[in-house]
């Protein structure tokens, strides 16, 4: 239970090595795939909110990819 504590801290506070759009993104990612299996198991139509959210999901991963442009940026402009 502490080292999931511990987790949950780190994915809040900032500079940690843990994004937490990286989480969301991965988490939320999962959960869609999960739900669109078992839709398919037992034949019924998935919810139409599914598609939207593996849009955010998809955002949220690409976020985290964009904004290490610019810290790259900030670590060269400090040396």
């Amino acid at each position: 239970m502490k080292k999931v504590l511990d987790f949950i801290k780190k994915m809040v506070t900032a500079h940690s090595g843990i994004s937490s759009k990286r989480v969301c993104g991965s988490l939320g990612f999962a959960v869609s795939c999960g739900t669109l299996i078992y839709c398919t198991i037992n034949r019924i139509q998935a919810p139409e909110i599914t598609e939207t959210f593996l849009y955010v999901c998809a955002a949220l991963l690409g976020v985290d990819s964009v904004t290490g442009i610019w810290k790259k940026f900030e670590n060269n402009k400090t040396e």
